[in-house]
């Protein structure tokens, strides 16, 4: 009967890691691939509306995640992006804009630390683009949960009422799939509006701690756009007082919401809040007008000195594409990232491999010890091989020479040949004679096998004597 495999006890652990790594493929524990507030999403916060609506309005519409700024002048659209330029990216939108690129900016929602105290939040600032936001102070949970009330109202499906602006109908033809599922997800957050009455904020649930804060609602008017516009927003512009800035966008209170200012040949256009840009907003007419016209507005460059300039419209996506992976993390990234996993799992399947050996058993033997006597004829057939009995000689005079000290001390030696003629009975010449011949024979270079062979038997006999053997040798 044929025996079971067992198992070792790590055979555990390297099933489980490779079924972890097989299970990575298809669920990445993490997290959801990419940001969640890019131009690919469809979610309230996400900029597909954006995109598709610039894409049918503009000539040339495209997204980077590769490089920090374009190569040549265009204008370039950075929203709400994960993390912010490093001193070394700022330094490179500076030079962008300087010869000749145009730059759109909003800070992101998450512009602080949630678990620091209203008002504590870092302010985001990129000094060589004269940019600067403080958090908006008066934004607090209480506000948050008010969370939208409805910035106007939508566009109407009457052909009577609609508007005959171009960018009502690009943009209701351009919005996501998900539109109706994202306007269903707010409208369960907001409060029914009267379109002509004003709008007032719903009671603030019970639950409002839970809630993670989204901004105050501003009420902002513009030139660019003939009403007044409803957004949210989480930061507070801080003009350069070193530049000339023009007003674009100005709040009921009288901050200014978005600004212009020329750098060099290119332009700067800031915006406090990446929301007026969102999927959200571009479901109503008063602000998604007011998003196009700023990227219009921006994209004119009309004081620009250059003679070949083209309104060309990049969308970065290389801070929400980078977020925040450096050196290794990239083979963690979304696009690398299965294949990393299938290369771990190929190297977990053939560690574990190697802890088993495929095939029939083993057999382990012991030998057994070797004699004395065998091992006497292997050094002897290996001396004789040599041909040199000096050697043998040698050693054999170091073993007598031992043998002296271990029972006499330092009494006896072999250079005493009285006292060694007197304990083995031989004469005290020929003891004389046959020592000094060993001697001479080991420290020769050549000695025949059988002088060396004449010796040794001598120097048992002695040997035998010694030990108080006086029989024949």
């Amino acid at each position: 009967m044929k025996k079971k495999r067992r198992l070792l006890q790590s055979d555990l652990f390297w099933g489980l890691g490779a079924a972890l790594l097989v299970l990575l493929q298809f669920w990445w524990l993490p997290g959801e691939d990419g940001a969640a507030a890019d131009s690919y999403s469809t979610t309230v916060d996400g900029k597909l509306g954006l995109f598709r609506t610039l894409n049918e309005l503009f000539p040339v519409v495209e997204r980077d995640a590769i490089k920090v700024a374009p190569d040549e002048p265009a204008t370039m659209i950075l929203i709400a992006p994960d993390r912010y330029p490093n001193e070394e990216e700022q330094q490179q939108l500076y030079e962008f804009v300087y010869n000749g690129g145009d730059l759109l900016f909003a800070p992101n929602w998450l512009s602080r630390d949630w678990t620091d105290p209203p008002g504590a939040g870092p302010s985001v600032s990129i000094p060589s683009l004269g940019i600067k936001f403080d958090y908006r102070p008066d934004t607090d949970v209480a506000t948050a949960s008010s969370l939208i009330v409805t910035p106007g109202p939508a566009t109407s499906s009457n052909p009577a009422t609609a508007s005959a602006d171009p960018v009502d109908g690009i943009a209701e033809k351009t919005m996501p799939d998900a539109s109706n599922e994202a306007s269903k997800n707010d409208a369960s957050e907001k409060v029914p509006v009267d379109p002509t009455a004003t709008p007032v904020a719903p009671a603030v649930p019970a639950t409002v701690e839970e809630d993670k804060p989204h901004g105050e609602e501003i009420t902002a008017t513009s030139s660019l756009v003939n009403e007044a516009v409803n957004f949210l927003s989480t930061a507070t512009l801080i003009l350069p007082i070193h530049l000339t800035t023009e007003a674009l966008v100005t709040s009921a209170g009288g901050e200014v919401q978005a600004a212009t200012w020329t750098m060099g040949y290119g332009r700067v256009l800031v915006c406090s809040s990446a929301d007026l840009f969102s999927n959200r907003s571009m479901l109503f007419k008063g602000s998604r007008r007011l998003a196009v016209r700023l990227v219009e507005r921006c994209a004119a460059n009309t004081e620009s000195e250059l003679e070949t300039y083209e309104p060309k419209i990049v969308i970065s996506e290389y801070f929400n594409a980078s977020d925040s992976f450096q050196n290794t993390g990239i083979l963690f990234s979304p696009a690398l990232r299965i294949g990393t996993l299938q290369l771990l799992l190929v190297a977990v399947l053939g560690i574990w491999m190697a802890f088993h050996r495929f095939g029939p058993a083993i057999e382990v033997t012991n030998a057994q010890r070797r004699t004395l006597t065998e091992s006497a004829q292997a050094v002897g057939n290996l001396q004789y091989r040599l041909s040199d009995g000096g050697v043998v000689v040698n050693g054999y005079m170091d073993y007598i020479s031992s043998q002296l000290r271990r029972r006499y001390g330092s009494l006896l030696r072999l250079d005493q040949h009285d006292l060694i003629a007197s304990r083995t009975g031989l004469d005290v010449q020929e003891v004389r004679d046959s020592l000094n011949e060993a001697r001479q024979m080991a420290d020769a270079p050549q000695v025949s096998r059988a002088k060396a062979a004449s010796m040794l038997r001598w120097l048992a006999k002695l040997q035998q004597r010694l030990s108080g053997n006086r029989g024949s040798p």
